[in-house]
This record gives C-alpha cells, structure tokens and sequence, in this order.
C-alpha cells in the first residue's frame, strides 16, 4: 500500500493505493474531513481528481460563508 501526501491551494490531502486502479484519498477543510475512493490507472490522474474536489469544497465554503452586515 503506497500512502502519499500533497498540497492544494494550502489543503493538505492524502492519497493512498489500496490496489491497482483504486485509490483512497481524504482531506480536511475548517474541520471537516472528507473522505471517499476514486479510479485511476495512473496517480496523476488520481491527484487531479482530488483537487478537483478541493477546488469545489473550497467554492461551496466561501458560497456558503455569512456576509458582513454593512
């Protein structure tokens, strides 16, 4: 098994092989932990679907954020 650790946009995430083709990723963002699996032949690809998800849990947090009363 093959556990690796990267950054995204100050994110960081874990990306783990649990078999060929299968990876486990899981990373954090204001305490909450999202975890799930995702195929890829290759871990680059991996990588990408991963911070493709960052990128959109980044977007919902800062959609959902309260505003500042004027």
């Amino acid at each position: 098994m093959k556990k690796l650790i990267y950054r995204h946009r100050d994110i960081e995430y874990t990306l783990t092989n649990i078999e060929p083709d299968l990876w486990s990723w899981s990373f954090a963002i204001n305490g909450k932990i999202k975890r799930g699996t995702t195929r890829a032949r290759l871990n680059l690809l991996a990588q990408r679907r991963v911070c493709i998800l960052i990128d959109r849990e980044l977007k919902d947090t800062a959609r959902t954020k309260p505003r500042e009363p004027d």
